[in-house]
């Protein structure tokens, strides 16, 4: 990264793939994005756009600072910005080896008296074009539609009404559209037919990193289109000589269709954004006792984990049922007397990890801590399982909190947490909590879930952390940047598994799709829940007869086979999963991996209710110019075709309802 100085007020950053001009004038902070690569360029973005009482701060100085290497080859430039009784100190990061830029930054309060921020913008920039589709892919939720992770290209035309999208942590019992905190940008035509090649196009991606509700606008001149996102409900006291954190975003230059614009996201954030893998096994083959109830104890479950030694299963968890109550975080001595110990050692002579769930929000009446501090609690009405809740924005809260789970993991040899809950940002109007009143949307986030996870991860790095929050309820990539994987649809039926699966897989690594399989053990249902990240059995595996347990085995062993291929790919969505029907569903979907090299792919494909007994499938993403071996696992057949003629032609397939098939590409030589 080079960083110069052309006049005053005014800083140039350039690196390999960008270049990047910062100006302060008439009170505001803008600047350009441009680069070689193919993309949209943004003609003028702005940083710093705050309030403070209702008044848009207006700057007065820019100076530029340090420049830091980072252990992952990035560079990251300090920005200082001045106003009356405020330092702005921005933050920029470049890459060595993509077209992305991240913006964050944090305000520093000098002077003798209390502020009150009341606006913050996360991003604001003007991209030199209009009119724009902008892609987008809802989170789940219970009561808004059937049809989960649906995607959305939304026009952003001059003249029109302004795009508004809800994205960040929300209740799955939340009845409106929220979206997953992605989304990408590109030019006209709009992509109505499945069957047809998608339009190609310059682009522009971008992830927000806030857990926290917020809201993307979007609206357009003749000749440019604006993106704003900025915090929802922010009523924040800056006390003096304290710094207020302005959560980050990352953009990134794309050329393609939505499936490129995914897989540039995908391949930035396995590279700068998200934990690394466990090992490299990883997505993991695991077990949760949520089909016993919380009706589980130490015999019952001991018995299990051998089972899933015979099938193969690397992770084991205990879901809700195994503490004293929601809250106690205490295993129940007379379900488990010798505490969690002897399951996780058991699990651990397998050569498999031992987690629990923990609705680590979430507190029920009778638990001791409710009756020590209730003033810790927002509310004891029934939020998740009977269990009222905590207000983590709250500093002692949030301390004991962290406390208990080191506990847990210390004593009882604790290596996967599930995070689980509703809504892990809380509304909370307290005036007796260390957050200002009015201000839970930002401290439950930032200084709350953000601190707590960020902590136990910082503590306990041998630890995973699974997203779950009664849903993929908070799919942003702050969340990304603290678990290592996340929840999609909560414990759903196969077909909305897929429709999971296929729409977050756009903005997310397909690492980031996990499925809990909820419905017997067949070849459908199990094939069904193949593609995307870690493949959970949330069954009663001691009552499964011997067919399904053959089933379920072979299963697993096709899961492994295929999954460091997906973990890796380009991520291509042939046949979307549109029509959640009776919980079967209809019509045939498809979805498919191509290794980065163009060298191998597997498409999955599926029929659900109705939808004709036969059909042609078009694989895309291939070699045009190389001849594959192309395989058809369970018709046994085997043919020669070149990359060209399979996603011209495609390949015909016979399904009967509620059935799978895969196709497994392998390119000759």
């Amino acid at each position: 990264m080079l960083i110069r100085t052309p006049a005053e007020n005014t800083v140039v950053v350039t690196h390999t793939h960008v270049s990047l001009q910062i100006t302060l004038r008439d009170g505001q902070i803008s600047y350009q994005l441009t680069s070689t690569d193919a993309g949209l360029d943004i003609s003028d973005g702005r940083l710093g756009e705050l309030s403070v009482a209702g008044v848009p701060v207006s700057w007065t100085a820019l100076n530029p600072g340090a420049v830091t290497r980072q252990h992952d080859g990035s560079s990251v430039a300090e920005l200082t910005i001045n106003a009356p009784g405020l330092v702005y100190v921005q933050y920029v990061q470049t890459y060595p080896d993509r077209p992305f830029v991240r913006f964050w930054g944090a305000v520093n309060n000098t002077s003798a008296d209390a502020m009150k921020i009341t606006e913050c913008a996360i991003a604001h920039f003007v991209i030199p074009q209009a009119p724009l589709y902008m892609f987008h892919v809802d989170q789940f939720s219970w009561p808004h539609r059937s049809d989960f992770f649906t995607q959305h290209q939304s026009q952003i035309w001059p003249g029109r009404t302004p795009l508004e999208i809800r994205m960040g942590s929300y209740p799955s019992h939340y009845d409106a559209a929220t979206s997953c905190g992605w989304f990408a940008l590109k030019p006209p035509p709009h992509d109505y037919d499945a069957e047809m090649p998608p339009s190609q196009g310059p682009g522009l991606v971008a992830g927000v990193e806030f857990n926290g509700k917020s809201r993307v606008f979007g609206w357009a001149t003749p000749t440019e289109t604006h993106v704003r996102s900025v915090i929802d409900t922010l009523n924040h006291i800056l006390k003096p000589k304290a710094t207020f954190d302005v959560p980050a975003i990352f953009v990134g230059r794309y050329h393609g269709d939505w499936d490129e614009a995914g897989f540039v996201t995908h391949r930035f954030a396995e590279s700068y954004v998200h934990p690394p893998r466990p090992d490299d096994r990883y997505p993991w083959v695991q077990y949760n006792s949520w089909k016993y109830g919380q009706e589980i104890n130490e015999a019952q479950q001991l018995e299990v984990i051998d089972r899933c030694h015979e099938l193969g299963i690397e992770v084991v968890v205990m879901d809700l049922g195994w503490a004293n109550t929601i809250g106690d975080w205490h295993p129940n001595k007379a379900k488990f007397p010798r505490g969690l110990k002897p399951l996780a050692e058991r699990a651990r002579s397998y050569g498999m990890r031992f987690g629990v769930h923990i609705a680590i929000a979430q507190c029920a009446s009778e638990a001791p801590i409710a009756k020590q501090h209730p003033e810790w609690l927002v509310s004891t009405y029934d939020d998740y399982f009977g269990a009222g809740f905590f207000c983590f924005g709250n500093d002692p809260c949030r301390n004991w909190i962290i406390e208990q789970v080191s506990r847990l993991i210390e004593q009882e040899g604790i290596d996967y947490i599930i995070q689980d809950g509703e809504d892990m940002v809380k509304y909370c109007t307290r005036t007796d909590h260390t957050h200002a009143p009015g201000d839970s949307n930002y401290a439950n986030s930032q200084y709350g879930i953000d601190v707590v996870i960020g902590t136990l991860r910082e503590k306990y790095p041998h630890v995973v952390f699974e997203n779950c929050e009664d849903g993929g309820m908070m799919m942003t990539y702050k969340m990304a940047r603290l678990y290592h994987t996340s929840i999609t649809v909560d414990n759903i039926a196969t077909y909305a598994t897929r429709q999971g699966t296929y729409g977050a897989s756009y903005p997310f690594s397909p690492r980031y799709s996990v499925r809990y399989m909820e419905d017997d053990p067949t070849p459908y249902t199990l094939r069904s829940s193949i593609f995307g990240g870690p493949l959970i059995l949330m069954q009663r595996i001691t009552d499964w007869n011997a067919q399904q347990f053959t089933y379920a085995k072979a299963s697993i062993d096709e899961y492994k086979s295929y999954r460091k291929l997906i973990r890796d790919a380009k991520v291509i969505h042939v046949l979307p999963p549109r029509y959640n029907v009776e919980r079967k569903g209809w019509g045939w979907d498809a979805i498919q991996a191509v290794a980065p090299d163009q060298s191998e792919s597997v498409l999955m494909v599926f029929r659900a209710m109705g939808g004709g007994d036969s059909r042609a499938v078009k694989p895309r993403g291939l070699d045009a110019a190389s001849t594959y071996v192309v395989r058809i696992k369970d018709a046994g057949s085997e043919q020669v075709m070149t990359g060209a003629q399979l996603m011209e032609t495609g390949v015909t397939l016979a399904l009967l309802e509620l059935s799978g098939e895969i196709v497994h590409m392998v390119r000759q030589g």
